[in-house]
């Protein structure tokens, strides 16, 4: 007896469909994989941020974290709809952190060389602020000295953007004897005081609220160097980057940003 053609192909375009079929699942379930899906359903997004660089983060007396940071950070998840949850990480942590899953983003004053020194793979967001490197002087130094004669030996927090400032004086024709490296920017600024080097180099908001307390130390207010500041995601993780480019042009457009930068920031 001759089999009919059309019943011999049938269980060939019956796999085909299954497989498609099984591949359209596929795609829909790594889509609802995504950070800001996992975001969404939970109702919460985790920050990862150090609170050592006051007026952008810090404890106050009581032990609570407060700053600039977190209130930008609570205001970002206003517009996105969800809770903020802060999650205290080490500044040489944070971007180790959000690619292990500790936290989802990273809100920390850290600018686009400091995220990618720590590793190429990361997404970030639009800059939401300009932040500048300046110099701070001690009791060696009371006058406001001519650029090129800025005090010879300088202090940086390493892997910084206020490293780079000062490893880019030299290039500026401003003399550098030695820069001597610190893990903290309250380090360089002990031994500031305390006379061991002439100068630091550091952001002028925190810098700014270090002098207020501490007459001895000047601002030499003459930017060595400007860098973005961003929010810093995973990489890959485009929809949620999306997303905080979204909530950064509600909070900037409702006032919200300039209400956080006038209680923290202005000086």
């Amino acid at each position: 007896m001759k089999r009919n053609p059309i019943m011999k192909e049938k269980p060939f375009t019956t796999l085909f469909l299954a497989l498609a079929v099984v591949a359209v699942i596929w795609t829909c379930a790594a889509a609802g994989d995504s950070q800001w899906s996992k975001i969404e359903q939970s109702g919460s997004i985790t920050v990862g941020n150090c609170p050592e660089y006051p007026p952008f983060s810090f404890r106050n007396t009581s032990g609570q974290v407060e700053g600039f940071d977190s209130d930008f950070a609570r205001a970002l998840g206003n517009a996105l709809g969800v809770d903020v949850v802060m999650k205290d990480t080490a500044w040489e942590g944070l971007v180790a952190g959000m690619k292990k899953g500790d936290h989802d983003i990273i809100i920390s004053c850290m600018s686009p060389e400091e995220a990618t020194q720590a590793s190429d793979n990361v997404n970030m967001s639009s800059p939401y602020y300009r932040l500048s490197e300046i110099i701070v002087t001690g009791p060696m130094s009371q006058t406001s000295p001519p650029r090129k004669t800025w005090p010879e030996n300088r202090g940086v927090q390493a892997n910084s953007t206020s490293e780079v400032a000062g490893d880019s004086l030299a290039d500026m024709g401003i003399k550098v004897k030695d820069i001597r490296r610190y893990n903290r920017n309250s380090e360089a600024l002990i031994d500031l005081k305390n006379k061991r080097v002439d100068a630091v180099v550091v952001g002028f908001a925190y810098a700014a609220t270090k002098v207020k307390d501490s007459p001895d130390l000047k601002i030499i207010n003459d930017p060595v160097r400007s860098v973005d500041i961003v929010v810093v995601l995973d990489h890959g993780e485009d929809e949620l980057t999306e997303k905080i480019n979204q909530a950064i042009d509600t909070v900037k457009s409702n006032e919200e940003f300039d209400r956080i930068h006038d209680k923290w920031l202005a000086l």
